[in-house]
């Protein structure tokens, strides 16, 4: 895909993420080896791709005013022989049922279940600046070393790190950013400047009676 190219964010809420499974476990119900299961990959990957470039395309795709005769029609014209027979047909049934809104969510959740089957580790590794690929090359050789797996590595940015990384596997997160030993730094002074206060709390004057009895 080029560089610039329009990238549209999906919104991975729970509802859109079981239909899009729902559909994927059927897909790969009918992929019962690994090649065959990659090559669909790549052809949804494709059609991602297509929607990303062709301005308006995921809105004609998704247009509400079309009847499902004319969207099923629609794909039928767009994809045939442009795509395998069983993409074709899923898009067809996606398309009838008015579900070619999910495409993005079911091409990410395609994915992830592949991996799964292979065996290899999905991993999110955040940086502060993009990533090269010898760079990238050397992270997934340490994490497939740390983690003991295969790692499929989608890198991100967040200039907000500073510095450093933030490694992401499943449910678990480390950060080993700049951003994070500053809030480390942080919550050290406050703890050690709280620790500090009684020292520096000023005397208390002596007492007024005190005083009076000196004078006397």
């Amino acid at each position: 895909m080029s560089q610039t190219s329009r990238q549209v964010e999906t919104v991975m809420d729970p509802t859109s993420i079981s239909a899009a499974t729902v559909y994927t476990n059927a897909l790969l119900g009918q992929l019962p080896s690994d090649s065959e299961a990659e090559e669909v990959a790549a052809e949804l990957d494709a059609i991602i791709n297509l929607l990303d470039e062709i301005d308006g395309f995921e809105s004609l795709l998704t247009a509400a005013l079309i009847s499902s005769a004319d969207r099923c029609d629609m794909v039928r014209r767009i994809f045939h022989d442009r795509v395998s027979e069983i993409v074709e047909a899923l898009l067809v049934v996606m398309a009838d049922a008015g579900r070619l809104g999910l495409l993005r969510i079911l091409r990410r959740v395609f994915h992830s279940k592949v991996h799964a089957r292979q065996g290899k580790l999905e991993v999110t590794v955040i940086s502060a600046v993009m990533l090269t690929d010898l760079q990238r090359q050397h992270v997934g050789q340490a994490l497939a070393g740390a983690l003991n797996a295969e790692c499929v590595l989608t890198c991100r940015v967040d200039p907000d790190l500073l510095g450093g990384v933030v490694v992401q596997v499943g449910d678990h997160v480390y950060d080993a950013s700049i951003r994070a030993e500053l809030r480390s730094v942080q919550a050290r002074l406050r703890r050690d400047i709280h620790l500090e206060l009684p020292k520096l709390a000023p005397r208390p004057k002596p007492a007024d009676n005190a005083e009076d009895s000196t004078d006397r």
